[in-house]
């Protein structure tokens, strides 16, 4: 048996299995794939590099490549045959909806945010009471805002009970509520789920789209990191609704960030929609002719907020549209459904 190679620097059992199952084995393409990925992190590097420091065929280093891909570890091409690790999710294109076969007719869609399953503070009593209204009133697509696990950080430690990316992943694809004929359309936040972007380099939502479909779940759908854009379209002209997971805290007004967010939007981006998650609150405001929401959350305040006096707005909307030919909102109705803390629900009528 040949000797450990300090080179390829792996412990001697690893490298025992290596030259055990070198070739097509699924155990050392994963060991492989690892160790690339610990390299990436570091520097940015060719495969040639890569070949060199491990030992081993280029070929080898292109499966092990492959096996991060499949992980959604997402494995940046560079120029000059450089690859590196990236923290970057690379925005989808517009999703196009043929909104015609509406034409005139008002259609309810849901809307909700902040959900932060994982939570010793989630309101899963909240969610599926709103997805129970969702499917009375014959809503069939849902946009989540984002923030739909409560992810892992120094400061939210002692209020999760889910541990681990894989054990919120399956926590959420397991309690999030599933009606017959309801699709729930779901953006990622850069925090909370997005710490798992940032420090593992995993594209979380395509993670949970994935695990969801391998549970018999085909209603949970990734749309993308931070914002999308969702074209609806008439024959004659289409209107845009776009859905964001927005940043930084809340300030003293309600409207204040919204406002300030309309305000920075360049001449000819304007969408006529904006579905605004992150600061746990409900508003609806209209600057700059730009229907703003921000979709309340279901989650009661948590210690983190409580020490920060920042209040939770308990709930979820339901948005009447109606659209013209030429693809503008001729009627836009809110309908917020409000919840409170659960002791007001113990209370004796």
């Amino acid at each position: 048996m040949k000797k450990y190679s300090p080179r390829i620097r792996l412990n001697p059992e690893e490298y025992e299995m290596i030259l055990k199952f070198r070739g097509e084995s699924t155990d050392y393409i994963d060991i492989l794939a690892n160790k690339i990925a610990k390299k990436l992190k570091t520097k940015e590097r060719t495969i040639v590099e890569l070949a060199d420091i491990f030992n081993i065929a280029p070929k080898e280093i292109l499966l092990a490549i492959d096996k991060l891909k499949e992980q959604h570890i997402m494995v940046e091409s560079l120029r000059e045959g450089a690859i590196q690790l990236s923290k970057e999710i690379e925005p989808k294109k517009p999703l196009k909806i043929d909104f015609n076969k509406y034409k005139e007719i008002e259609i309810p869609i849901g809307v909700i945010a902040d959900t932060h399953l994982g939570s010793k503070y989630e309101r899963l009593d909240v969610l599926n009471a709103l997805y129970d209204r969702f499917e009375s009133e014959c809503v069939e697509t849902v946009y989540h805002c984002g923030n739909w696990i409560e992810g892992e950080s120094r400061f939210n430690k002692f209020d999760i009970y889910a541990r681990g990316f894989e054990e919120q992943i399956n926590n959420f694809v397991e309690k999030y509520p599933q009606r017959k004929n309801i699709v729930t359309h779901i953006v990622s936040g850069d925090d909370h789920e997005g710490w798992y972007v940032q420090r593992e380099h995993i594209d979380v939502g395509k993670r949970m789209e994935q695990t969801a479909k391998e549970r018999g779940r085909n209603d949970l759908i990734d749309l993308g990191y931070m914002e999308r854009d969702i074209e609806f379209k008439q024959p004659y002209g289409k209107s845009t609704v776009r859905v964001i997971h927005a940043g930084g805290g809340s300030a003293y007004a309600v409207s204040y960030t919204t406002q300030k967010y309309a305000e920075s939007l360049q001449g000819g981006e304007k969408p006529s929609i904006v579905l605004v998650g992150h600061f746990h609150k409900f508003d609806y405001s209209y600057p700059r002719e730009i229907h703003i929401i921000q979709c309340g959350t279901t989650q009661d305040q948590t210690p983190f907020m409580r020490k920060r006096k920042l209040q939770a707005h308990v709930g979820g909307c339901i948005l009447w549209l109606k659209q013209s030919e030429k693809g503008i909102f001729t009627s836009i109705k809110v309908e917020w459904t409000p919840f409170y803390d659960k002791k007001f629900y113990q209370y004796k009528w």
